[in-house]
């Protein structure tokens, strides 16, 4: 179970990643046009360090699953809020109670967190 969890996480992640890139290059706003930069430059690296970590105890994930169509969501901040309650919800799956996981998926979260808060009360 944990590494399709693990899995999807990170396909959840990188579809959140072009959702956000291309909401990036739709807004008017320079406020979500630099919050929107901030997530997914930030997203791919917090990702990355995750499955890094993950894979260096658990050995290679080599099966990626497709999701759900996040990049279609046109609502940013309802895309951003589904994820942050996915993470949190298989939060124990993915991480397997190691420390080091938690911390990194905290991280993700933080990003989602931060990213919400410019999107919905600095623009």
């Amino acid at each position: 179970m944990a590494k399709n969890c693990v899995a999807e996480l990170v396909m959840r992640c990188f579809e959140a990643r072009t959702a956000a890139h291309l909401a990036h290059l739709r807004t008017r706003s320079y406020a979500q046009h630099k919050a929107l930069d901030e997530f997914y430059h930030g997203i791919i690296e917090a990702t990355d360090a995750f499955i890094e970590a993950y894979q260096g105890v658990y050995g290679l994930i080599n099966d990626y699953p497709d999701v759900e169509d996040i990049e279609k969501e046109t609502d940013v901040i309802k895309m951003l809020k589904n994820l942050r309650k996915w993470v949190l919800t298989y939060r124990e799956d993915c991480c397997k109670g190691q420390p080091e996981l938690e911390n990194l998926l905290d991280g993700i979260t933080g990003l989602i967190d931060s990213t919400l808060y410019k999107l919905q009360y600095l623009s």
